[in-house]
């Protein structure tokens, strides 16, 4: 039966079990007071190991190859679930935010803090277009699954699964610094160093912007070093690249390019932070690589 699960599907599967252990005992001990908590990870699990055990993923013929999809698509949501039921005890755990040492690391290595300097630029055309590029992080990881997927070349499917396993990796590898080094992030821990607010164009960017806030200074997420927004688009240049240049050339790299100005425009972010990326993304793609060479 454990044949069956795919290296990425371990991963998750593993992660989540361990994450959904601590919660267990932070509602045992009183750390976490809102039981509910456990529910949708639970119910992920139990719909991950149904998909990941079906015979149906292994069939052959359009039947099969739908599975085969949704199982793996499946890996994308599932880590926001984990992600989410992740947060829900980090900051309890370790309480300590060390945003002061992200910052003291931009001074150090670059010399000047570059969210700061963003703000002689500031424009609602400006904001409105690093927003949506901002946002595009909740899309790429779909959409460049479905185009390797769905390609041209005969080992389409296993494209694919290379890419899921490097960004499977980054992401719960990525948890390791967040309870380690947790960090809020710019806006939320030095609001007074700004002093230009950030405005779009419409009033959905600006709802976005402000509901933004809102949760990051209510959830006590801590996701900063390294930043998993910049990490996913590393990989997922690299990946469009190596297998679809044309997606690569029109959609990733200046949509990446965008996407990656905008974690430090919109204070998300430390420049220290995207350089940690880079270290996590070269990582999780060499493990990738790796792992399928040796089949």
């Amino acid at each position: 039966m454990l044949r069956k699960f795919f290296p990425e599907e371990y991963i998750a599967l593993l992660s989540a079990f361990v994450i959904i252990a601590v919660q267990i005992y932070c509602i045992f001990t009183g750390i976490i007071s809102d039981v509910s908590v456990i529910i949708f990870p639970v119910i992920s699990i139990v719909i991950m190991g149904v998909m990941c055990l079906s015979p149906l993923s292994m069939w052959r013929g359009a039947g099969g190859e739908a599975s085969r999809f949704l199982r793996s698509w499946l890996q994308i949501p599932f880590y926001g679930i984990i992600f989410t039921a992740f947060q829900s005890f980090v900051h309890k755990l370790n309480p300590k935010d060390y945003d002061w040492l992200l910052l003291r690391a931009d001074y150090s290595v670059f010399g000047f803090d570059i969210t700061v300097w963003f703000e002689q630029y500031i424009s609602k055309v400006f904001t409105e277009v690093l927003t949506l590029s901002y946002f595009s992080y909740y899309v790429l990881p779909t959409l460049t699954f479905v185009v390797l997927f769905f390609g041209k070349d005969k080992a389409a499917f296993i494209n694919a699964r290379k890419y899921l396993l490097a960004i499977i990796i980054g992401w719960y590898g990525a948890f390791i610094f967040y309870l380690i080094l947790p960090a809020a992030g710019p806006d939320i821990t030095y609001p007074e160093h700004y002093k230009v607010p950030l405005v779009g164009l419409s009033p959905i960017t600006n709802t976005y912007l402000q509901n933004l806030g809102e949760y990051l200074k209510g959830s006590f997420v801590r996701n900063t070093y390294p930043s998993m927004h910049f990490g996913i688009i590393l990989m997922t240049n690299y990946f469009a690249h190596k297998f679809t240049k044309k997606y690569f050339w029109l959609c990733t790299l200046p949509l990446g390019t965008l996407l990656g100005i905008a974690t430090l425009y919109l204070r998300q972010h430390y420049l220290i932070d995207l350089v940690g990326s880079f270290f996590i993304a070269g990582l999780s793609i060499y493990f990738s690589l790796q792992y399928f060479k040796s089949k």
